[in-house]
């Protein structure tokens, strides 16, 4: 694929209507989108997130997370803590031990959470209930191998009741996808764009303490002619780093000019059917997608090219109008772009403009790297 991506691992039970990658694990660049992530939220003594009733009034100094329609961010609730941390461990267990606290989490799914693997080396087994903690610890002591390292910890909600408010959803407009958060002891529902009724429709349905909400709501990019390659280095433009960026290389950080919200980055490479040569007044380059489209072709979506010429160098830029909504992640085709200069190339360099500082555009790098 010629957008390599970093996936984290969500620990969120997905439902089947469809994944929105982006807001469910937060690893996929968006600049097009305004994040619903605020501080984190409160903790009980049980570990499980303190909801707050109302939103915080502009200008308030209260730490409580702005609620979207009445319900919280997803990001602002808490994963439920055991004495092995937060989160999953990515070693398991043998997982025949899992399916045997399944088991006796369905005998009691009156108060049965879930199970899932603490963040243990080689895996830990943490068990959620409602209620009777000390009791359903020493079924557990009988019932797992000697020495196998094992919690229980206290939520709000059986899972069998989350099952339930789930299946009583239905298709909303805007919604991309539905499931359970098992960590987080919550039915997590994605968005793009929702109207202020359809909140209203979900607020009079579902309960608040159960739900929460990945929201994404779409920025318009700006108009006119593509306009991001900095000027004078000596203004220090906003950058962030991007690991396995412009040349699509997992080595290094690329340092890249932050772009105006609506826009996202792309990789840019040389045609090494058509590489550049002095004489050229024209350069043909590959311009991909990085994010999860669906494979879509980028049409209309694609800004630019940006082109800045001087007698030592010729700095381009392009950008993207990123997907949103739900995607997988097949590979993005490529783009065939033609750059046209004021002259011929000559022996200027051909420069990554959004780079900072510059870097030479090259081919891609061998897909088996």
């Amino acid at each position: 694929m010629a957008a390599r991506l970093w996936l984290r691992v969500c620990t969120r039970v997905l439902g089947v209507v469809a994944i929105l990658a982006a807001a469910a694990c937060g690893s996929v660049d968006r600049t097009d989108q305004i994040s619903t992530a605020g501080p984190e939220t409160a903790t009980t003594e049980a570990g499980t997130p303190a909801v707050p009733t109302e939103t915080a009034a502009a200008g308030s100094d209260t730490d409580a997370p702005a609620l979207i329609g009445g319900f919280a961010a997803c990001d602002d609730i808490a994963d439920v803590l055991s004495v092995f941390g937060p989160g999953p461990a990515y070693d398991s267990l043998p997982s025949s031990v899992f399916s045997a606290v399944r088991e006796y989490g369905e005998q009691h799914s009156d108060q049965f959470g879930s199970v899932w693997n603490g963040a243990l080396p080689g895996g830990a087994i943490v068990a959620a209930f409602t209620d009777d903690l000390d009791v359903h610890r020493d079924a557990l002591e009988a019932l797992l191998p000697e020495g196998t390292p094992f919690d229980v910890v206290k939520v709000d909600h059986p899972h069998a009741a989350l099952m339930a408010v789930q299946s009583s959803i239905g298709r909303l407009q805007g919604m991309q996808g539905v499931g359970i958060w098992t960590v987080r002891n919550r039915v997590a529902l994605d968005f793009v764009d929702p109207t202020d009724a359809t909140l209203e429709q979900l607020a009079d349905t579902v309960p608040a303490d159960m739900l929460c909400l990945n929201v994404i709501y779409t920025v318009e990019p700006p108009s006119g002619p593509l306009d991001i390659i900095p000027l004078d280095s000596a203004d220090d433009p906003p950058t962030d780093c991007w690991w396995g960026g412009y040349d699509l290389s997992s080595t290094r950080c690329e340092n890249r000019v932050v772009l105006p919200p609506g826009l996202g980055h792309v990789a840019v490479h040389l045609n090494p059917a058509a590489l550049p040569e002095a004489a050229d007044t024209s350069v043909r380059l590959l311009v991909t997608e990085v994010g999860c489209t669906s494979g879509r072709e980028m049409g209309d979506a694609l800004r630019g090219p940006q082109v800045i010429e001087t007698d030592e160098a010729v700095l381009v830029a392009f950008a993207v109008v990123p997907y949103v909504g739900a995607a997988n992640c097949p590979d993005n085709p490529d783009v065939h772009a033609t750059v046209e200069l004021s002259r011929p190339l000559g022996d200027r360099a051909l420069l990554h403009g959004v780079l900072v500082p510059p870097e030479p555009i090259q081919l891609r790098p061998d897909p088996d790297w």
